[in-house]
């Protein structure tokens, strides 16, 4: 993930010494940083199966932490009890 971060950010942005010392930084992702996260436990595409197998990261995370402000606690808790997420914008409709 870091080393995708490190790709693209040099499409953007000009070449400064911030974008020097990021470049620089180790090639794992801090994955602190994010408010939630959910383990995914679905499948993955036919076309992806051996690229999965091949690049099978072991990542430890505590999926239960979560760091809400009290809004998107009270917006979190509304979905996980009705299944609806208030305020969503999606500009596409799901196929199945």
């Amino acid at each position: 993930m870091m080393r995708k971060q490190k790709n693209v950010s040099s499409f953007w942005n000009p070449d400064t010494k911030a974008l020097e010392d990021f470049l620089a930084s180790p090639d794992f992702f801090d994955f602190s940083q994010f408010d939630s996260l959910e383990k995914f436990t679905d499948t993955h595409p036919a076309v992806m199966t051996e690229r999965v197998k091949r690049l099978n990261w072991q990542v430890d995370i505590d999926t239960a932490q979560k760091k809400f402000g009290f809004k998107d606690r009270l917006l979190y808790w509304f979905e996980q009890k009705t299944g609806i997420r208030l305020f969503d914008f999606k500009n596409y409709v799901l196929l199945r």
